[in-house]
């Protein structure tokens, strides 16, 4: 998966070139509220790892090549090019490794918001969660996400290189310490930090299960089981534990405060403001934006009626975040989908539509799941030279009887599906299509579409198909040639 990009970059091209005609005296405000949170940011300096993991990042030689599509978390492999070149970096930096282990132990990332919050060395280096201020433009940004791109390569470097040493207990910990790291990344405020930490845990997980599979042989049945049994079932990302993004609201506030004044809605501030917004995408079409929004001022609704429409907004959220994956609520629309677009503009231009987060939250949850059971499934193959033909054959022995197989995509309070292959059976993928041989467990489900196609079609987001957990498409893949 690559990183997340969406239109929730408009509202921060827009904080970061359009505020400057309205003063913007709320910053401060902004801040403590982000910086208060006990969650996230507040809290003992002990309970923290963002400084264990970005003082080791200042220390991290830079990679041998520029992270791209074609060197990556994802595409890493003993086999690829330039391997050599590649382990010798990960080799030389054991420091990034330690740093890894001591912040799975922390609580909190608890990186602040704003850049007079760190040394000057973070900021030098983009290791920063940028809220800040200048002639009255707000600037939003996270730099850092670019360091846990670096970081997230490095971890899958050294597993592999630890793996290939006959390592495979200290390449699994150092693994799953990552997970941990970027766990508590997935708990940070702000709409783009979640979805980018989220995306990289869901790959993170996967290359978890490559190692699974491409080094079964010495990976220990108990190891498998520690990490079905007292591993995976502690991620906590169920809808009780992974909190919906705030700190967007916080700034949707803010903004929203900005453009009003005590005579109501001002047409120039929303002019400023919105039609930048509006066009951010097409800078020649502010001017007639500009003009259509002090339109809207004049009959837009009140500030106290938007901050209402605002919160109404956000609870409707929080309600559908909170249910069961097969509630009937989620086939009605949102709050946010019949907000009256006039009426209410700078309610919906202020803030960012959080409804894809539901999909990748339910993606997370499922590739949590898979991956415990895969341990499992691997413990059980150790152990019997085959797979099991029902995932109940692990229970108690090699998986939790109480761990989560519940599939989120299925709408009717189905559970993750597997089955033994009584046949060769084919798998087409984006990359091509795969075989599968027989006797092999497999183990999906279902996608966005809430289909079941019975692990014959997988997409590596559930856009259309299947979510095949195991066997690892990534490793099949290689063993057949479709990758590199």
């Amino acid at each position: 998966m690559t990183r997340h990009t969406s239109s929730t970059l408009t509202l921060l091209v827009v904080l970061l070139c359009s505020v400057a005609s309205s003063a913007w005296g709320n910053l401060a405000e902004v801040l403590n509220e982000l910086n208060n949170d006990k969650q996230t940011v507040k809290g003992n300096e002990e309970s923290k790892s963002y400084k264990v993991l970005f003082d080791a990042y200042l220390d991290l030689d830079e990679p041998p090549m520029a992270l791209d599509e074609f060197f990556n978390q994802n595409t890493i492999h003993p086999g690829m090019a330039d391997w050599s070149t590649v382990v010798g970096w990960a080799e030389s930096n054991p420091k990034m490794a330690q740093a890894i282990l001591e912040s799975r132990e922390k609580i909190m990332i608890g990186l602040p918001y704003g850049l007079e919050q760190v040394p000057q060395s973070y900021r030098d280096a983009g290791l920063v969660a940028e809220v800040s201020a200048e002639k009255n433009i707000l600037s939003i940004d996270f730099p850092y996400l670019n360091a846990l791109d670096v970081i997230s390569t490095y971890v899958v470097v050294e597993s592999y290189r630890l793996c290939e040493a006959g390592k495979t207990k200290e390449a699994l910990d150092l693994s799953i310490a990552h997970v941990y790291l970027l766990r508590q990344f997935c708990d940070r405020q702000f709409l783009d930090e979640k979805m980018n930490s989220i995306i990289l845990l869901v790959d993170a997980l996967r290359n978890l299960r490559d190692l699974f599979y491409v080094y079964m042989d010495k990976i220990t049945t108990d190891e498998f089981v520690n990490i079905s049994w007292n591993e995976m079932p502690y991620l906590n990302c169920d809808r009780n534990h992974l909190f919906m993004p705030e700190g967007d609201k916080v700034v949707s506030e803010a903004l929203i405060k900005s453009v009003f004044t005590d005579d109501g809605a001002n047409q120039e501030l929303f002019a400023s403001t919105f039609a930048a917004i509006q066009s951010a995408d097409a800078p020649l079409t502010r001017f007639g934006a500009a003009r259509r929004w002090m339109r809207i001022a004049l009959v837009h609704d009140s500030l106290q009626s938007s901050l209402d429409r605002l919160q109404l907004v956000y609870d409707d959220w929080w309600r559908r975040w909170r249910v069961q994956e097969y509630d009937p609520i989620l086939d009605f629309p949102s709050e946010f989908d019949i907000t009256n677009p006039i009426r209410y503009a700078a309610v919906i231009y202020s803030m960012q539509n959080i409804e894809e987060l539901f999909n990748i939250r339910n993606l997370l949850v499922a590739e949590i799941n898979g991956t415990a059971i895969s341990a499992a499934l691997c413990a059980y193959h150790k152990t019997f030279n085959a797979y099991p033909d029902a995932t109940e054959k692990t229970y108690g022995q090699f998986l939790r009887r109480n761990i989560s197989d519940i599939d989120p995509f299925e709408y009717s309070f189905g559970f993750v599906r597997y089955r033994r292959l009584d046949e060769r059976k084919p798998l087409d993928t984006s990359a091509g299509r795969l075989w599968l041989e027989t006797g092999q467990g497999v183990l999906w489900v279902l996608g966005q579409d809430h289909e079941n196609n019975w692990a014959e079609l997988h997409t590596g987001d559930g856009a259309e198909g299947d979510i095949v957990i195991w066997p690892p498409i990534k490793s099949i893949s290689r063993e057949q040639g479709l990758l590199n």
